[in-house]
Parts: C-alpha cells; sequence; structure tokens
C-alpha cells in the first residue's frame, strides 16, 4: 500500500509485523497507518513541510510564478521552466518584466499594484483572464493566468499561475476561419438561389408575352410574383448580417410594395396598413410565411375590390405564447361562402392551405365586415411535407 512498508510474511510468534510510517522522502504515509500519537504529529510535520509543499509546485503542469512587492521573482517551477524556457536559476531574483512582452509591462504592474490594493484574495488576469508571456527565445505566447496573494511575517508575497493557451487560441483561430468560410459560401450560395429565381421570373415574363389570353397572362404574372417573393427572400438574407434570420418587418414592407408596383393599384385607392412585430425568422418559416402573404394580398387586391371601388388592407404578425399569428384582413365585399380554404379550387387558396400544413399551423376565415384570414403556427415550426 502506498505510504507505508509491512513485512513479507508473519513474525515468529505468529504475529503480524506493524505497519510503520515509510522513511522514503517521496512516499506519502497513510493516514491509516498513523496510530500513535507521535506518529501523528510526525504525519502533521510531514503534510505541513517545505519539501512536500515544493515538490508539488515543481510536479504542476502549470507555470507557477512567485514575486515579491518589487516584483522579483522568487518562485519558478519546473512548469514555468517548461513554459518559458528559462532555468529557474537564470530568473530567480531578477524582475518579472523579463517574462512579459515589453508593451504589457506597464499595464501588468499597473494591474498588479491595484490588485495588491483590493480586497481580494485572488482573480483572473488581463482581458477574459488572458494575457501573453515572452519565452527565453523571444516568441510571445497566449496564457490564461490568475494571481493571488498572501502575506508571509509581513512581506506579500504575489504567486501568479500561468496555462499555456498556445494550442487552444490556434484551435479558435481554426475554428473562426472555418465558420467564416462557411459563411462566405453561405452568403453566396443566397446570392446564386436569388439570381437563379430571377432568372425563372424573367423566363415568365417573357413567356407571357407571347400570350395572347389575359387569363393566362394574369396566370403567368401571379406565378412571377411568388417565384419574386422567395428570391426577395434569399436577396435580404445574402445582405444582412445575419445569415439564417430574416428581418421580417423589412422584408414585408419590400414585398407588399412590389406587389402593388405589379398589379398597378395606386396606395390613394387602397390603403395599406401593416404591423408586424419586430421578429427574426428562419428560412424554414420566412419563405412559406411570405408566400402566404403573397397569396392572400394578391387575392385582397384582385378580388375584395372590383372595379374602382377603394378600401384598407391590414396585415399583421404578432407573435404571443402560443407562437405567431399572421392575418390579412380587407373591408371589401368579402369572400362568397361556398369558398374556404379546405374546398377552393384556386390555386392561391390551395397553396396557402398546403403551406398552413408546412408550418404545422391552424387556419381560420372571418367574414364579417370583409374578409380576414388568420393563421396561428408555432415559432419552431419544422416543416412537415405539403399535403
Amino acid at each position: 500500500m502506498l505510504g507505508e512498508k509491512r513485512a513479507n510474511c508473519g513474525d515468529r510468534g505468529g504475529k503480524s509485523a506493524e505497519a510503520v510510517p515509510s522513511t522514503d522522502p517521496m512516499t506519502v504515509p497513510s493516514p491509516a497507518t498513523v496510530s500513535s500519537s507521535v506518529q501523528r504529529q510526525k504525519y502533521a510535520e510531514f503534510l505541513r513541510s517545505p519539501d512536500l509543499l515544493s515538490r508539488i509546485f515543481d510536479i504542476a503542469e502549470d507555470a507557477i510564478i512567485s514575486i515579491d512587492q518589487g516584483h522579483q521573482i522568487v518562485m519558478f517551477n519546473q512548469g514555468a521552466e517548461k513554459m518559458f524556457g528559462f532555468r529557474a536559476h537564470e530568473v530567480l531574483g531578477r524582475p518579472l518584466d523579463m517574462l512579459l512582452p515589453r508593451r504589457y509591462v506597464e499595464t501588468h504592474r499597473s494591474d498588479v499594484s491595484a490588485f495588491g490594493q483590493s480586497p481580494m484574495a485572488a482573480r483572473r488576469m488581463g482581458e477574459r483572464g488572458r494575457i501573453a508571456g515572452l519565452r527565453k527565445d523571444g516568441t510571445e505566447f497566449p496564457a490564461d493566468a490568475s494571481i493571488s496573494k498572501v502575506d508571509l511575517e509581513g512581506v506579500r508575497i504575489y504567486s501568479v499561475i500561468l496555462r499555456d493557451m498556445t494550442e487552444h487560441v490556434a484551435a479558435e483561430q481554426r475554428i473562426k476561419a472555418a465558420l467564416l468560410e462557411k459563411e462566405v459560401l453561405l452568403k453566396e450560395i443566397h446570392h446564386r438561389v436569388k439570381n437563379n429565381l430571377q432568372v425563372v421570373s424573367s423566363l415568365l415574363s417573357l413567356q407571357s408575352r407571347g400570350v395572347q389570353d389575359e387569363a393566362t397572362r394574369q396566370m403567368f404574372k401571379e406565378s412571377q410574383n411568388r417565384v419574386q417573393s422567395m428570391a426577395l427572400i434569399h436577396e435580404q438574407l445574402y445582405q444582412s448580417k445575419s445569415l439564417s434570420e430574416l428581418d421580417f418587418p423589412a422584408y414585408v414592407k419590400q414585398l407588399v410594395s412590389r406587389l402593388f408596383r405589379s398589379h398597378q393599384i395606386s396606395s390613394s385607392r387602397i390603403e395599406l396598413t401593416t404591423k408586424v412585430d419586430d421578429v427574426q425568422l428562419g428560412v424554414e418559416i420566412a419563405i412559406p410565411c411570405g408566400l402566404i402573404i403573397n397569396e392572400l394580398l394578391t387575392n385582397a387586391l384582385k378580388h375584395a375590390f372590383p372595379g374602382d371601388c377603394g378600401g384598407k388592407i391590414e396585415i399583421e404578425l404578432t407573435q404571443g405564447k402560443d407562437g405567431l399569428t399572421l392575418c390579412v384582413r380587407d373591408n371589401g365585399v368579402g369572400i362568397p361562402e361556398e369558398i374556404g380554404l379546405r374546398n377552393s379550387e384556386t390555386l392561391g387558396l390551395r397553396l396557402v392551405r398546403s403551406l398552413v400544413v408546412q408550418l404545422e399551423g391552424k387556419a381560420r376565415i372571418q367574414r364579417s365586415g370583409g374578409t380576414a384570414i388568420e393563421i396561428t403556427f408555432p415559432v419552431n415550426a419544422a416543416g412537415k411535407e405539403s399535403e
């Protein structure tokens, strides 16, 4: 057993040899073997032995350096020797400044002085506990550091424990470089998707010019608006700081402006009000939500105000404890009773129905004083296959 010596066999009388504390200076006696008061006293003295503390400090992997009030090095363990490249006899009695890059010397002295006057017994050093050290060969390295203080017989001693963070910082830099590379790649993807959708939109526009039937041309225009509503999302994500979340209020503002221009509707004829909470939506929610707004607003612009009739349209997106609630409301002629989201054969309302399922939401139609379609869905909607 560590810390004790036993005879290999019993004595002549058949009794076991008594366990005695080891005299090996590198072996710590086990408390279980300390029975007599003399042995307990020797054991306590052993634990208080400066040699024991010195060995503990020396075998530590981290650098442990102590300085006096004059910033002269009074202790330099083996971990510090490995970290800095100096032998202990080369630095003892010399100023700690030799282990610091010149530009940090004054700041370090000020920090130690301020710490000496504070009531704290220990704290982290530097910004986020990170400082820089200077090796014997002149190279610098980042270190995680903490400092403590103690008064020994009227002498203030400061002790610093340092851990070499070179590998850690290198790993951080590799991660940052990888994230930057992925960010650039993701921006490029959003940019290319937007450009490809613009190409599709342009093709639809070109194709519609050769169509004589007005109803068919209108179908091309509506499909073009759907594509543009998706392209607008990728355009905003490409331009924003966040590549994963969309500033939805800004998106809605641009979307409705484009739809009014596309349908050649004057704001003096139809007044539009938007009330969108300041929410950031991921692409998986923003795209179906944007398409729903596109379809419902298009439907209101086409059917709610026949002829030259004027009116109001309101778009609201509010966030509550149950998720998000999207409502598109108008004070027009109203949707016929026989038309609903479940039984409608029009492409627009069928698309809305599928998108509501994708958002794991619920929709209802209010027909008093015009038409209001309200859709509630969870913020973290995972997205289901459209039915």
